[in-house]
């Protein structure tokens, strides 16, 4: 039978190799952190130096601040630490650590990828459109964020939505692959009480997203309405109640933190244990 015949497109580009898809992520988000880092400089000259023109950016004006401090939130959260902690180092190491060949599902792994990096295109869409891009904080609370006139935004903050939901459903993709992953690939006798502490807090900290992540993508798709459909979930002139969506978005935001803590909690404490020279306990 004929061998598969590797190229530059299937190696490097769609590649269902858990190791090139590591590094992809970790490309990506190292990137997005030059992006965020950016917008961090931006908004702080102008804190330092206000009203003066800041180097490489220009004027910053009050709509401009809104934005910067949006995007650096939303980017350094779900740009930076989840692809980097989750996508790179979850990729990587979980098949090695456990003895198995590859990820469970290396099709669904590429594809969990590529939206990845859609989401990172509309989010990049966002910048460019009309009306500038979502200038509502991070956590997008309502009434601000649930009519387009509160803002000034109108598209930028649709496709800010649009790519933070993309962005969920890549790490839920990432996420079967982890957790089946680790649960049926073991190498023979690798009981779960004898898993590298990095493999538990990657297990954990794909759970905690998982059963978390549910209210926030619904609270997203009523955001979305209320800005596109007229319906009135969180405007409170019409019926609706804003102190809905911070439900909704703490209910998974808390966990969210120790998403990303657990897994550099287990990459400290693998660096220790290993530099030590002694086994934890």
């Amino acid at each position: 039978m004929e061998g598969h015949q590797a190229n530059f497109w299937n190696t490097y580009v769609f590649s269902i190799d858990h190791k090139m898809i590591a590094k992809q992520y970790l490309l990506t988000g190292l990137i997005m952190a030059l992006v965020g880092g950016y917008m961090a400089y931006v908004f702080r000259m102008q804190l330092a130096y206000p009203g003066e023109v800041v180097p490489l950016f220009g004027q910053v004006t009050d709509e401009a601040y809104n934005s910067l401090i949006t995007l650096h939130g939303t980017v350094m959260v779900f740009w930076v630490g989840m692809p980097i902690l989750l996508g790179a180092f979850g990729n990587f190491l979980i098949p090695l650590m456990i003895g198995a060949d590859d990820m469970a599902f290396p099709t669904l792994n590429m594809l969990s990828y590529w939206t990845f990096f859609l989401s990172t295109v509309v989010l990049a869409i966002s910048l460019f459109v009309p009306d500038g891009p979502a200038a509502s904080g991070w956590t997008a609370y309502p009434p601000l964020s649930a009519r387009a006139e509160y803002s000034g935004v109108g598209w930028g903050m649709n496709l800010w939505i649009l790519a933070v939901a993309l962005e969920f459903f890549s790490v839920l993709m990432g996420g079967v692959n982890y957790l089946t992953t680790t649960f049926n690939m073991r190498t023979k006798g690798l009981k779960f009480f004898r898993l590298p502490m990095m493999i538990w807090m990657q297990v954990t900290a794909t759970l905690l997203f998982m059963f978390s992540v549910g209210p926030l993508i619904a609270g997203a798709l009523m955001l979305l309405l209320d800005r596109t459909a007229g319906t009135s979930f969180f405007v409170p002139d019409q019926g609706g109640d804003p102190l809905l969506f911070q439900h909704l978005f703490w209910f998974f935001g808390h966990p969210e933190v120790y998403v990303l803590l657990l897994p550099a909690i287990g990459i400290v404490v693998e660096i220790i244990t290993t530099c030590a020279r002694k086994a934890l306990f």
